[in-house]
């Protein structure tokens, strides 16, 4: 096998043909999701701070896309103790009505003042999942009487996987137990791709566990859909650790699939119990991932539409034709830890 084609082998479909993914159909929940981050972009674009009124408004066109997706949420809660997920504090509650346990997200400027447009914008995306059991389910956005500090409501769940993962002290999950996972969260990017929706920043701390093992993608903080006319400023959003070549490289037309990298990411961290790569910055972690996958073909390179790093790629690629170096992929995940198929599905 030639070079060129075990490093387009060793890069995601779109890439290895050298093709950019075709425009996604619209749906009614993307064709209103857009016209919300589209909305909010403009007020951030003119620099001009979303009102009590408007945001009330825009919370409303929030309902509508949950009920579109999916059957409306009750909202009335009751906070009752602090938890730690994330970045940005998160409490639990209580619904009102049913006592059913829910999450209270919040964001807030060092001023104290909340990040209004950042909320509504999450809670978009949020809602965009209509309740699929492999989505974190969205409940209403809410306002502090009083203040301008806004909140997502949110069904509550369980820990991060991160969590859970370090309550078995070194111990990786079996193959039968990440297939489980993984079938989950694959069916739960479909849906979020379906409509438009570029999560970003897939990692553990981002998946939380439920009863019986069941596990939803959350923190929609750095998404972005594909249908928006104005994109978010910055394309380099996301966790260093599962971020894909694409992003790496500034292209800010990248898709879906950095999605599905980072989804095979998450995958080699519960199998090993580490990260597939570690790099100490955005050079150095793109230079691991091709230490491991090979450089890609000039073909497949040009097609991820690089605004970085391209020399240093130059003389990587060159060094590795020398020594005819090839993916050591399967050397990291070999048969007695992942089936053939397994592999497949990793690769």
């Amino acid at each position: 096998m030639s070079t060129a084609a075990t490093q387009v082998d060793t890069v995601p479909s779109s890439m290895a043909t050298g093709e950019a993914a075709g425009p996604m159909p619209m749906t009614a929940v993307a064709t209103r999701l857009s016209a919300i981050c589209d909305m909010i972009q403009e007020h951030r674009h003119t620099n001009t701070p979303i009102s009590a009124r408007r945001a009330a408004a825009i919370s409303t066109m929030i309902d509508d896309v949950a009920a579109t997706a999916a059957e409306g949420r009750p909202r009335a809660c009751r906070l009752k103790r602090r938890m730690s997920s994330g970045p940005a504090p998160v409490d639990t509650a209580r619904h009102r009505a049913t006592g059913h346990p829910v999450a209270v997200k919040s964001l807030h400027r060092r001023s104290g003042r909340s990040h209004v447009g950042d909320v509504l914008r999450e809670a978009c995306f949020m809602a965009a999942g209509g309740g699929h059991p492999s989505l974190a389910a969205f409940r209403t956005v809410a306002r502090s009487p009083g203040t301008t500090d806004y909140s997502i409501v949110m069904d509550y769940v369980g820990p991060s996987l991160r969590t859970v993962m370090g309550d078995r002290v070194d111990q990786p999950f079996s193959e039968a137990e990440v297939r489980c996972v993984m079938r989950q969260l694959l069916v739960g990017a479909e849906v979020m791709h379906g409509h438009g929706i570029v999560h970003r920043d897939i990692k553990l701390d981002n998946i939380l566990v439920g009863d019986g093992g069941a596990v939803r993608i959350c923190n929609y903080g750095v998404a972005k859909s594909l249908a928006e006319k104005a994109t978010p400023s910055c394309c380099f959003a996301g966790t260093l650790a599962y971020m894909a070549p694409e992003v790496l490289v500034k292209n800010a037309e990248h898709n879906t699939l950095v999605d599905a990298w980072s989804l095979g990411c998450v995958m080699a961290e519960l199998l090993t119990g580490k990260l597939p790569f570690a790099g100490k910055d955005e050079a150095n972690h793109l230079f691991k991932i091709f230490d491991v996958l090979s450089v890609p073909c000039k073909r497949v390179w040009q097609a991820m539409k690089p605004q970085a790093y391209d020399d240093e790629v130059q003389v990587w690629r060159a060094r590795q034709l020398r020594v005819r170096h090839r993916s050591r992929l399967r050397e990291l995940f070999p048969e007695e830890m992942l089936s053939r198929d397994g592999f497949q599905v990793l690769k």
